[in-house]
């Protein structure tokens, strides 16, 4: 795992744990100081073929395994 995708995980949970539902990708990418939701969507997906994450349909689908 790369240190980027490490951070982008770290954020996930801590943002759940807090706000009691999972983040946008627009909401990680503010979170992390990021412009790009593009970049977000390809790490939250490599981190889904990592099988660090389930991503579903929807809006705020993101769940940490």
């Amino acid at each position: 795992m790369t240190n980027r995708q490490e951070t982008v995980l770290r954020f996930i949970k801590i943002y759940m744990e807090e706000k009691k539902v999972s983040p946008t990708l627009q909401n990680i990418a503010e979170g992390l100081g990021m412009r790009s939701r593009s970049n977000i969507h390809r790490i939250v997906h490599r981190l889904k073929r990592l099988g660090l994450l389930r991503v579903g349909t929807g809006f705020r689908a993101i769940e940490v395994k």
